[in-house]
């Protein structure tokens, strides 16, 4: 009777092992990653709303001291680097953000996301919010923003 495994069966379990890590690793950076920019979005959040409101009133993109910052630093998260408001071609007002240079994935370091305002011309009065970036690789990006 046998006590204990064979050289070969420990063999094997370590190769199916390896594989399976080869396999879970790289998809384990990936969510990693995508719950990184998830926090770029939540981060824009409150910034969308007074973007919004301020458009309402007044028809204009606000500055950074009408949303009360004083600098695009002054908004931070622990992996968003830097909060800016601008606008681009083809949108109203954007809240443009960029991720920190280290202690974040590798594949959206220094990267932006812009958050955009469109204007509706078919409904008068009526606008949507975008977001796009184009240095961030689109499987990090929240459903929402993909194919845009």
């Amino acid at each position: 009777m046998q006590k204990g495994f064979t050289l070969i069966e420990l063999m094997i379990v370590v190769a199916i092992i390896s594989i399976l890590a080869a396999i879970a690793i790289p998809a384990y950076q990936d969510y990693i990653a995508r719950a990184q920019v998830s926090e770029a979005m939540i981060l824009s959040s409150q910034y969308k709303i007074a973007i919004s409101q301020t458009y309402s009133q007044s028809s204009s993109c606000p500055t950074l001291a009408e949303l009360g910052l004083s600098s695009p630093t002054a908004a931070s998260g622990k992996y968003v680097g830097s909060v800016d408001i601008a606008t681009p071609t083809g949108a109203i007002c954007a809240v443009e953000l960029t991720f920190k240079s280290s202690g974040i994935s590798q594949g959206l370091q220094g990267k932006h996301l812009a958050i955009a305002l469109i204007s509706q011309t078919a409904n008068l009065g009526s606008a949507n919010w975008r977001c796009s970036s184009t240095d961030i690789k689109q499987k990090y990006l929240p459903k929402s923003c993909i194919g845009i």
